[in-house]
């Protein structure tokens, strides 16, 4: 249960993300400055599987991992494997494309359904769908909504958030992050900033990817009433440029 927007622009944009989680779920760890395969990362970590649903890295790659629900179907393997070690599986990677690369069969036949943002500057946005059975990826360049997942009335929530988010254009990083801590159309399940009985938005991130910095900002509840974290940042690392044979 999540939703997710963001904000393009010449090698920078900003990615908006709310985490949508039931309260039996253990409480998250929060952000930091983490190293995989050498490189460095930010993100928070969840409480009980120890991955993540978000993650920004210092080439400025920005992972967002989003649950699936109710694929027509689908079967669960006998010992699924948390879809957030899977995101810091990938974290590493210089480029989407490369990420992308690395869900290989082994590692989607024990990972349940999902959708995977990967950002990155000066690209359109990735989006990746696992049903079970089939990979596949579109792209959006577009500012605003990018996706959304609830367990409940998905459809219906759905469509509800993508109005409220493509009626704010043109976005600024302003109206996206007031949208992500909103209760439009109405308090409950069908708002950006989500409340149920049962679960609600446990916490709000961003990821801010500059020409020469990546930074995330937090804050570990809902956005609605919670305060952010000191910032995270780093100077972003560049690829060397291929040199001509």
């Amino acid at each position: 249960m999540c939703t997710v927007s963001w904000l393009p622009g010449p090698d920078r944009y900003l990615l908006c993300f709310n985490r949508d989680e039931r309260f039996t779920r253990a409480p998250a760890v929060a952000p930091a400055v983490r190293v995989r395969d050498g490189v460095r990362f930010l993100a928070p970590l969840d409480g009980d599987a120890g991955g993540t649903w978000f993650a920004a890295n210092e080439f400025g790659l920005t992972l967002g991992m989003l649950n699936r629900y109710r694929v027509p179907g689908y079967s669960a393997p006998a010992r699924p494997r948390s879809r957030g070690l899977l995101v810091l599986d990938l974290v590493s990677a210089p480029a989407a494309s490369e990420a992308r690369l690395r869900l290989t069969p082994a590692l989607l036949a024990v990972t349940q359904p999902f959708t995977l943002i990967c950002a990155e500057p000066g690209q359109a946005a990735g989006i990746t769908a696992w049903d079970g059975t089939e990979l596949a990826t579109g792209y959006q360049g577009d500012a605003g909504f990018l996706c959304t997942s609830s367990s409940v009335t998905e459809p219906e929530v759905a469509e509800s958030r993508r109005a409220l988010l493509q009626g704010s254009l043109p976005p600024s990083a302003d109206s996206l992050r007031a949208l992500h801590g909103s209760h439009l159309p109405e308090r409950g399940r069908r708002s950006v900033c989500m409340h149920r009985d049962d679960a609600e938005t446990q916490s709000y991130s961003e990821a801010i990817i500059d020409p020469d910095r990546v930074s995330l900002r937090h804050v570990p509840d809902a956005p609605c009433r919670g305060q952010p974290l000191p910032l995270l940042t780093f100077a972003r690392r560049r690829l060397p440029c291929p040199q001509p044979e």
